[in-house]
C-alpha cells in the first residue's frame, strides 16, 4: 500500500510540472494581433523603407526598399516581397556604382514572431553593378536576421540587422497606411 501511494504522489507531481511547464510555454508564446485580438485570417503589411550594405566598413549603398509581410495569424509570417526601388547614394569603393539588378531571392522569407520582435530566416539578395564598379555582384544568404518593432502591441516602424562574414545589412521600414498602429505582436 505504501508502495501505490508513492507512485500516485510521483504521477501527480511529474503531471503537475508538466502542467506547469505547459502552461509556461503557451503564455510565453507570442502571436500576431490585430489591435490587440489574435489574427485568424490572411492579413497583408506594406512596409516602405531603407536599405544599407556593406561589405566592409565604410563601403556600400544605401538603397529604398518596398516589402511585403503577410500572415495568417499565429506566430510566424512571411516576406513575400522585397523590392528594391532604387540604390542612389554609394559610398566608399560603392561611389559612382550603379545597381544593374537587384533580386529578392527564395521568397518567401520565412518570418517567426517572438515577445518582442522578429526573426527573418532565408533573407537572400543578389545584385550587379555597372562595369565601372569595383565589385560586380553581391550574392548573399544571411540565416537570420532580428526585426526589431518601435511598438510591439501597435508596430509602425520596423528596423532591421543582419550580419555574415564581410557583409551587413541594415535599415528601417515604416508601416504603410492603413495599417500603421493596426498591428502588433503579443
Amino acid at each position: 500500500m505504501t508502495i501505490d501511494k508513492r507512485l500516485l504522489l510521483t504521477g501527480l507531481a511529474v503531471a503537475a510540472m508538466t502542467f506547469a511547464s505547459v502552461a509556461t510555454s503557451s503564455a510565453s508564446a507570442a502571436v500576431w494581433k490585430d489591435n490587440g485580438t489574435n489574427v485568424t485570417h490572411f492579413i497583408e503589411i506594406g512596409l516602405s523603407g531603407g536599405e544599407v550594405f556593406e561589405t566592409t566598413a565604410g563601403n556600400g549603398m544605401s538603397c529604398e526598399i518596398h516589402a511585403t509581410l503577410t500572415t495568417e495569424g499565429g506566430s510566424t509570417g512571411t516576406i513575400t516581397q522585397f523590392v528594391t526601388n532604387a540604390c542612389p547614394t554609394g559610398f566608399g569603393s560603392f561611389s559612382g556604382c550603379a545597381v544593374v539588378t537587384s533580386e529578392a531571392l527564395g521568397l518567401p522569407w520565412k518570418v517567426d514572431v517572438n515577445k518582442t520582435d522578429l526573426t527573418i530566416t532565408g533573407w537572400h539578395t543578389r545584385r550587379t553593378f555597372n562595369a565601372g564598379c569595383a565589385t560586380a555582384e553581391l550574392n548573399k544568404t544571411i540565416a537570420s536576421i532580428t526585426a526589431t518593432l518601435n511598438s510591439p502591441t501597435a508596430i509602425t516602424e520596423v528596423e532591421f540587422l543582419g550580419k555574415i562574414s564581410g557583409y551587413t545589412t541594415l535599415g528601417s521600414f515604416t508601416v504603410d497606411a492603413p495599417n500603421s498602429g493596426t498591428y502588433g505582436i503579443g
